[in-house]
């Protein structure tokens, strides 16, 4: 199965972040093979893993679904082979934190 845009874009998120399967599964709390399934896919996004998904790489539902192609990332220095759960956590809030800046510039029209 070829997959769809969202399993498509999870890979390529992932891929640029230089995130191996392994550490993108610690991270969502999952098995290595889910991830395999989710980015050629056999399976679909629960509510947690979209969210947890959304944080980690600071975008939107609607871009993760292909809705929108907007996609404006943060960049991090990850460091491919010594990334911990904890620093993905770390970063996943500090994306959630500049996200809601996001918007909030929006909202006031900056």
């Amino acid at each position: 199965m070829e997959g769809n845009i969202q399993s498509n874009r999870l890979k390529e998120l992932r891929k640029n972040s230089k995130l191996t399967q392994e550490q993108m599964a610690k991270y969502l709390g999952v098995d290595q093979s889910m991830i395999t399934k989710l980015e050629n896919g056999t399976r679909v996004l629960n509510v947690t893993l979209i969210e947890k998904i959304c944080s980690l790489f600071c975008c939107t539902e609607e871009y993760l679904f292909g809705v929108s192609d907007e996609y404006i990332p943060i960049k991090f220095a990850f460091r491919a082979n010594s990334i911990m759960t904890e620093d993905l956590e770390s970063i996943a809030a500090v994306n959630r934190l500049a996200k809601n800046i996001r918007y909030m510039n929006k909202m006031i029209g900056e």
